[in-house]
């Protein structure tokens, strides 16, 4: 590489979770890669963004090389979850003791993720990392596409990956449709220390108008907080000062443990749900939140993501091994067949419980607090819900399905 053009054999727009996993699988099997784009995360001192990790995407992140550069003593872990109707008496206990697994997920702030995948994407001669903030243009060609950047830098590879989020600035310019729903709710995100322990459980209170959950964080009384509600209520709950917004926060969440001190800033983004109409075309493909997005009441948005990243990874490295064009399209349609239907069924079903849990119909409250009990009463049912949660079931790639350790 060399002056303001760059050469590779892919480029990966986005400098997030899902580019930076990607770029470092690729990196791994000796793939020569240009990682465009900045993490932009929040930073000390700002909210903070907590992820929930399932077993699987743990196992994608080890082979990444991130997971053991994250600081232990700061990865939350939850052995059970409980989930109930404020409006009723419907609630479901999980227990990662039923599965025989120490633990059913973690809970980690991303600016840890962030830092961690940086000094992953470190460790790989092949790959270079350059600072984007906007595609200009993207010409395919034959045998390479071209991605012209607005300081008049160029990238050349046989494949772009658009990886950068859901305003993704590089899928148009592919001239792929986001057909896009608003939620015209925002879901609410800080972190707080509690009353009580949160005895490394995962708490979800559904109420009138969105879920409110308490992730546990590694100090015992300490949880991120993801309060999605609609939003004019959310930008009157930014405004309140802190200890009008603390009893405020209690109050929703039933004071299950007690007072909350509120020990961050306080952000807010939009919900929406996104599913683009393809995934790719010869010599670029989408991954993660540029490809889909989903409601975040089960947590799983940036595990479809890195599982995106793994299922891609897979695809390219065996057609590689084979001496196929990794930019040719029936390589990226063999990707698109295996994620879009898994992730365009998890889109259905999370936009199906917030419609059901969302409702003030009579009929759905009394349907949704008797389906409550009917699960938690089955063991099969709560195992079933339990596996595709962890990401334990499924049509997962090598890398997802690791035996590694469950704790942190």
């Amino acid at each position: 590489m060399s002056g303001g053009k760059f050469n590779a054999e892919a480029i990966i727009v986005g400098a997030g979770p899902v580019g930076s996993t990607l770029a470092s699988l690729l990196g791994a099997g000796g793939v020569e890669c240009v990682l465009a784009g900045s993490t932009g995360g929040p930073r000390p001192g700002g909210p903070v963004r907590a992820l929930a990790m399932t077993l699987a995407s743990r196992n994608v992140l080890q082979a990444a090389g991130a997971w053991e550069r994250l600081p232990r003593e700061e990865i939350g872990y939850f052995q059970k979850m409980r989930v109930w109707d404020a409006n009723g008496t419907g609630a479901i206990e999980f227990d990662s003791a039923e599965l025989c697994l120490p633990t059913l997920g973690y809970i980690v702030e991303q600016t840890l993720l962030d830092d961690a995948l940086a000094g992953a994407i470190q460790t790989h001669q092949c790959l270079s990392a350059v600072v984007a903030d906007r595609a200009e243009s993207l010409d395919i060609g034959r045998d390479r596409a071209v991605l012209r950047l607005e300081d008049g830098r160029e990238l050349s590879a046989p494949l772009v990956v658009g990886a950068d989020g859901f305003a993704s600035g590089v899928r148009p310019l592919a001239g792929i449709d986001y057909p896009t729903h608003e939620y015209r709710q925002q879901a609410l995100v800080c972190t707080v220390d509690t009353e009580r322990p949160h005895e490394f459980t995962a708490w979800q209170r559904f109420l009138p108008d969105g879920p409110l959950a308490f992730l546990p964080l590694s100090v015992p009384r300490r949880c991120a907080v993801v309060w999605s509600t609609a939003s004019d209520r959310a930008t009157e709950l930014l405004r309140m000062n802190p200890a009008a917004f603390d009893a405020q926060l209690a109050h929703a969440f039933d004071h299950t443990l007690g007072a909350v001190t509120t020990i961050s800033a306080r952000g807010a983004f939009p919900l929406r749900r996104a599913h683009a109409e393809r995934y790719c075309r010869p010599r670029f493909v989408l991954a993660g939140d540029a490809a889909h997005c989903v409601h975040p009441l089960a947590g799983q948005g940036a595990n479809l993501g890195l599982l995106d990243a793994a299922c891609l990874a897979q695809v390219l490295l065996a057609a590689r091994a084979r001496g196929q064009d990794i930019g040719a399209l029936e390589v990226l349609r063999r990707y698109e067949r295996w994620r879009r239907g898994e992730n365009g069924a998890m889109l259905v079903a999370l936009d199906a419980l917030q419609k059901l849990f969302g409702s003030g119909s009579g009929a759905l409250q009394w349907a949704r607090n008797a389906g409550l009990d009917l699960v938690d009463a089955s063991d099969m049912l709560k195992n079933l819900i339990m596996r595709l949660a962890t990401g334990t079931l499924g049509d997962l790639p090598l890398l997802a399905r690791s035996p590694l350790p469950a704790r942190p």
